[in-house]
């Protein structure tokens, strides 16, 4: 009598962190394969035969990929941004798209807050003038700014803004935010009014970037809209690098039309060594590590695990991004 062959699990990547029980849960259930590389070449190698992807954070799962296994059925991603799966062509292929979205709305609006709070008290150029000098006096290079009474501006009012807006409450701030999707009535207990996105960039003192990047919202933030801010004003981009357009975001830093910028997402991730960036000290940069705590972490593994697990034993899964396209709605 033959036995059925496993399950194939292609994990692009070894940021696709299980933890070991449930790594050792996963072997028993399908053969696990993570490729040495993840250039398309050698995803699309070892994608022949999958029934199921886990998609990290940095390779594309372009339609070659999709396209390498007749007997794909899902691809999950291990995080909450899908813009670099190539949906279209899953949905072609009646594949789903999955992600993972619930383990780190509270952890990345931490990490926002934080470099707002960086960003308006200087504290990272206090730090390094104190390391070299060990002590420095009150002068017009280290004055910051109040949050209190500030008004912050949200672009996008999804669970991440959401709680943005529930930490600037307790700071006093007035709330602001901008979302064609979200109608007022339904969000009036945060306290928070919506705008246009012109006037939001005129009256915010923060703005902070939450939107999911669609071809609607890449390049949303360029020349235009930049110049709309306060020189005063400072920005926040924990979402998705391609939102704002670069070469007029280095404008506004280097020219003034803005006061500074807290980067935690880039167009083209990793940074390149020699990026403009890195030399500006009215940047705090962060290498997309908004959503790495320990407890995030562990939360992500377990949510990813679980759509894993769902497709495996054929459940509908939670969170189908394609979910219309597939007849599945």
């Amino acid at each position: 009598m033959s036995v059925a062959a496993k399950p194939k699990i292609l994990r692009t990547d070894t940021e696709v962190r299980f933890g070991e029980g449930d790594l050792a849960r996963l072997a028993t259930l399908a053969e696990v394969v993570t490729p040495p590389a993840w250039d398309e070449e050698t995803l699309a190698a070892a994608a022949v035969g999958a029934d199921l992807i886990v998609h990290s954070f940095f390779p594309a799962i372009s339609a070659r990929v999709i396209e390498a296994s007749d007997n794909l059925k899902a691809i999950v991603k291990y995080g909450v941004g899908v813009d670099n799966i190539d949906i279209d062509a899953a949905t072609r292929r009646n594949v789903m798209v999955i992600n993972c979205p619930e383990y780190g709305s509270e952890t990345v609006a931490d990490h926002a807050f934080a470099l707002m709070i960086c960003l308006a008290r200087r504290i990272v150029h206090i730090d390094r003038a104190t390391r070299d000098t060990a002590w420095v006096w009150p002068s017009p290079e280290f004055i910051g700014v109040d949050l209190f009474a500030k008004t912050l501006g949200l672009i996008g009012f999804g669970n991440i803004g959401r709680a943005m807006c529930r930490r600037a409450a307790g700071f006093g701030m007035e709330r602001i935010y901008c979302d064609p999707y979200v109608a007022e009535e339904s969000v009036a207990e945060y306290g928070a009014r919506a705008v246009s996105l012109e006037a939001l960039l005129e009256r915010s003192d923060f703005v902070s970037i939450h939107c999911v990047l669609t071809p609607e919202t890449r390049g949303l933030i360029g020349e235009a809209e930049l110049r709309r801010l306060k020189d005063t004003a400072y920005l926040i981009d924990v979402s998705r690098g391609a939102i704002i357009r670069q070469p007029a975001l280095l404008r506004a830093l280097s020219e003034g039309w803005i006061a500074g910028a807290g980067l935690d997402v880039f167009p083209v991730e990793p940074l390149c060594a020699d990026d403009p960036l890195l030399r500006m000290d009215n940047v705090l940069l962060t290498s997309h590590l908004a959503w790495y705590t320990v407890e995030a972490d562990e939360r992500l593994a377990k949510e990813c695990m679980a759509r894993v697990i769902e497709v495996l034993e054929g459940r509908r899964p939670r969170n189908i991004k394609n979910a219309e396209a597939l007849g599945l709605a």
